[in-house]
């Protein structure tokens, strides 16, 4: 009699939890429901999935199913790819060789070669403890140096054909690729694939600017300057036109009256700069500079008929820190790399379209419905990328325990894009922002006052509002998660 009564009461304690747990999470789904009447949200699509990850179940959504475009919270899909199929410890190499001998006089007419990995961060002066581009170029010609070279009359070979030719996924728009956030995803980069363009206003509002400087400088680029002076305060107003290989760059747009302001674009041959950038500094270590510079494709040489000696290989951060920078600033470039890498050392073919294969492989293995899913990139930049907020929770949910990603997700209050939202959350929200006209998205980490960690998903689509206000109301969303 006494073991009936305490299993009758120990179901009865379940059903009184079970009962509690969903009126709660009732609760929460009609709290959530309230913040979404926003009248800021009337004319977008709101897409929603709050789900329970110690359970995997959906505790909330609103259009769960529906495709959205994610903007750079495709970075997510990306980044969590990269460290299971590239792994977290995996790293990009660089080489630096030659073949050929070195006179006594110091002559050298080999082959200098230069192999790209496909490595984002090359030169970089962003992440902690990558050698930015002078002293990375700096290094490499005091070993060239070291080695006796004193007159250089070879051919400098720059080998880019890690990576497909086209370093511009197809559904990029033309507004963006000139700029720094568009810049190609090359089989060689340099300095993110970015230049700094410092520019003179004029004295009067309407007058033409002037170029101060352009760091690093590529002289085969022409620049067509139509950027002119505008009112105080108002920002960078610049578009800066180009195309991959292309030796002119169009400028339009303003800067603001007043002080030398300067803008960034975005590299439009950084294979040819990296070449340049060498001989530069071999002139200034009193290297005495005749030779020929050879930037090549694949099929372009058979480099195995050569006997080739290593002077460099150097390597880049490991997978996990370059997907927790490219989650934190947002980084295009860094995703589409780890996107053609994926499809590189899975299938020998470092391209876009090989990666995003891979890239849906690994979601059907991690038990994701793959319908209404559309990797045109691995950043988000095109507008017709698509992914459900219920695709994002489960990978997330997924993937929580098995992977690094939760780590590689920046703190809301704290960190990169989100250090602007919930900044009392105590460390409890990780989020991934996505932004682009008519889009707002965050997507990642929750865990709740009780303790529950949940997998979220805000899309935002074609909403005719600032930014900052949506982003408040998604940011209102968040908070009544950690509530629950």
């Amino acid at each position: 009699m006494k073991c009936f009564l305490v299993r009758s009461c120990n179901l009865l304690l379940l059903f009184c939890i079970s009962v509690l747990s969903l009126n709660a999470q009732s609760n929460l789904g009609a709290q959530i429901q309230s913040i979404l009447t926003d009248s800021i949200l009337k004319t977008a699509i709101v897409g929603v999935s709050v789900r329970n990850t110690e359970n995997n179940k959906v505790v909330f959504e609103q259009y769960g199913s529906k495709s959205f475009t994610p903007a750079s919270n495709l970075k997510l899909v990306t980044t969590s790819a990269a460290l299971s199929i590239l792994g977290p410890d995996y790293r990009f190499k660089t080489k630096l060789q030659y073949s050929g001998d070195i006179s006594t006089a110091g002559e050298f007419s080999g082959n200098l070669l230069v192999i790209g990995g496909g490595d984002p961060s090359l030169g970089s002066d962003k992440m902690s403890g990558v050698l930015n581009y002078q002293t990375l170029i700096q290094n490499w010609i005091a070993v060239l140096k070291a080695k006796g070279i004193k007159d250089f009359k070879g051919v400098l070979i720059i080998d880019h054909s890690h990576f497909e030719f086209n370093p511009i996924p197809n559904d990029y728009t033309w507004g963006d690729i000139g700029n720094y956030y568009g810049a190609g995803s090359f089989g060689l980069n340099i300095n993110d694939n970015q230049y700094n363009l410092t520019l003179k206003p004029g004295k009067l509002v309407g007058d033409t600017v002037s170029i101060v400087s352009i760091v690093p400088k590529d002289t085969s680029m022409d620049y067509v300057n139509n950027i002119v002076t505008g009112a105080a305060g108002t920002g960078d107003k610049t578009i800066l036109y180009s195309s991959p290989y292309n030796s002119l760059a169009y400028l339009q747009g303003t800067i603001p009256i007043g002080n030398p302001f300067t803008v960034k674009g975005s590299i439009a041959n950084p294979p040819y700069l990296f070449a340049q950038l060498l001989i530069e500094e071999m002139k200034a270590q009193g290297i005495h500079w005749s030779g020929k510079i050879k930037v090549i494709k694949q099929g372009d040489i058979n480099l195995s008929k050569y006997q080739w000696n290593t002077l460099v290989e150097y390597q880049s951060p490991t997978i996990r820190e370059i997907a927790t920078y490219t989650n934190l600033i947002s980084n295009n470039l860094y995703a589409e790399c780890m996107l053609k890498e994926i499809g590189y050392k899975v299938k020998g073919i470092g391209s876009a379209e090989a990666g995003a294969s891979e890239v849906k492989k690994y979601l059907f293995r991690q038990g994701i419905d793959t319908i209404g899913l559309v990797l045109k990139d691995g950043s988000g930049m095109s507008p017709f990328n698509s992914i459900s907020p219920n695709q994002l929770t489960l990978l997330l949910s997924k993937v929580m325990l098995s992977s690094n990603i939760m780590t590689c997700i920046p703190v809301a209050g704290r960190e990169g894009t989100v250090s602007h939202i919930c900044k009392e959350s105590g460390g409890n929200v990780r989020v991934k922002s996505g932004t682009m006209s008519g889009t707002v998205c965050y997507s990642g980490y929750v865990k709740s006052t009780s303790g529950i960690m949940y997998a979220v998903s805000l899309l935002v689509n074609k909403h005719d509002a600032k930014k900052m206000s949506v982003q408040r109301v998604l940011e209102k969303v968040l908070l009544k998660v950690l509530e629950n």
